[in-house]
């Protein structure tokens, strides 16, 4: 089998391993991809090589015993005045009994002329339009390109997608599958190359070419428009704090500590959602090492109270010590960042 290639396994799983003795007289001789028919010197050449050998098994479809490989040896066997000659059955359909007979007259015996071989790839392309260039050169002895222009000729079916030489799906147009590819990665800028690779059906280096172009457009941010940004963050933080200040008069809420600033509001279940969907759909967090890894942190944060119980729940109770204690450090990590925003969010406000 040539190169042990997927499509050639697949068709060639359907030739038993068995050997029979099948009368000659029960053969069909029809359906043959040589145009000509048989050569009667070459079966000669056969029948005269060794009379004392057996010829190889040919290859015979099973419920119709149409010869698939093997017609010359058949002639042989027939001037040789054999009445029977071994063989083997081949389980599928008429277009699959076809292929073999093409790739088997190609690779051995007696090859097929020119003309036989594009005859061949026209009717493959009709039968199997969703096979690639390359899977039916693969077969008929012919260039991909010669079968590319076969295939334009005489207008074969059109598909989106098709199968290659070594069985995976691949996208007819690379546009296409760089699109889904970038799609994919819109949605989860944390997949992986191989898994964007088999679900947009493209190579995992043209998966790394989709990230880096997402990267680039992300951080390709032009130093005016930053500073715009920064304006109207500041404008809308320091809006905001008027406001929190506004509301807090002493009679309402008496703490001295209240004199000190604004408490930070505590953020609701929806609040909470609504803050990371934004967050997920910012690019400048979503293509970059840091801010995916923040994603994935406040993601764990953000767990609604029925998580926190079903975590506490089911953790065993050998676990408990270690993973309070990790809590309570995680907290106070927490903590540390917020005062730290804090700070920035406040530097920002006062430039001055």
């Amino acid at each position: 089998m040539a190169g042990g290639e997927a499509i050639s396994s697949e068709r060639e799983t359907g030739v038993g391993t068995d050997v029979e003795l099948v009368p000659i007289a029960e053969l069909v001789l029809k359906g043959s991809p040589r145009s000509t028919g048989e050569d009667a010197e070459h079966a000669r050449s056969l029948a005269e090589l060794d009379s004392e050998a057996e010829l190889p098994p040919i290859v015979v479809q099973r419920g119709t015993n149409r010869v698939i490989d093997g017609i010359h040896r058949v002639r042989a066997a027939r001037l040789r005045g054999e009445w029977a000659i071994r063989a083997r059955y081949f389980d599928g359909d008429d277009a699959g009994a076809f292929v073999l007979a093409v790739e088997s007259n190609v690779r051995h015996g007696l090859p097929l002329s020119l003309a036989d071989r594009k005859s061949a790839a026209r009717r493959i392309l009709r039968e199997h339009p969703g096979w690639s260039n390359r899977a039916v050169a693969s077969v008929v002895g012919l260039s991909p390109k010669t079968v590319g222009a076969l295939r334009e000729q005489h207008g074969a079916q059109v598909t989106e997608v098709r199968i290659g030489r070594d069985g995976r799906v691949r996208p007819v147009s690379a546009a296409s599958g760089r699109e889904r590819a970038r799609e994919i990665l819109l949605r989860d800028p944390t997949s992986s190359l191989r898994t964007v690779s088999a679900a947009a059906g493209v190579s995992p280096g043209t998966v790394r070419s989709v990230r880096m172009q997402l990267t680039g457009q992300a951080t390709a941010v032009v130093p005016e428009q930053r500073a715009g940004e920064q304006r109207a963050t500041a404008q809308r933080v320091t809006a905001q704090r008027a406001a929190e200040q506004r509301a807090a008069s002493p009679k309402q809420n008496p703490d001295p500590r209240r004199a000190r600033g604004p408490a930070p509001r505590p953020a609701g279940p929806d609040r909470t959602s609504a803050m990371l969907r934004a967050l997920r759909s910012d690019p400048s967090l979503r293509f970059n090492e840091s801010g995916r890894l923040l994603l994935s942190v406040l993601a764990v944060a953000a767990m609604d109270a029925n998580t926190r119980e079903r975590l506490v729940g089911d953790l065993p109770d050998h676990c408990v010590d270690f993973v309070a204690e990790l809590a309570e450090a995680s907290g106070q990590a927490w903590q540390e960042l917020a005062r730290r925003l804090a700070e920035r969010r406040s530097a920002t406000a006062d430039p001055n």
